[in-house]
């Protein structure tokens, strides 16, 4: 079951109210839901422009308005153009590495 943290700023959430649930216990999808890496991007964002995509860990069934969710990438998108992803953050950490004295 996906924990009432895990659902903060998904358009379902007021279901996690006490008394709104069909059930009077929480939204009908956090049951059945699970944790995942998730792709997010704004709804009026291109999509083959570089960072447009933003590595989130969300549930399954998360949606918000202004934002779509995928459950993988694209093809013609680069995992390395990804924000908050492993390849993107060790990229840019080199780039942020000083020059060794001496040209090495």
């Amino acid at each position: 079951m996906i924990s009432r943290e895990a659902c903060s700023g998904c358009h379902n959430d007021f279901y996690n109210i006490p008394g709104h649930a069909i059930d009077g216990k929480r939204c009908w999808s956090a049951k059945d839901g699970k944790m995942m890496t998730r792709y997010q991007i704004g709804t009026h964002t291109m999509p083959a422009s570089p960072g447009a995509f933003q590595q989130v860990r969300k549930p399954s069934c998360y949606h918000r308005n202004g934002s779509a969710y995928y459950n993988s990438l694209p093809d013609f998108v680069k995992l390395a153009d990804v924000i908050g992803s492993a390849q993107q953050k060790r990229a840019a950490r080199s780039r942020a590495l000083p020059a060794k004295p001496g040209g090495a």
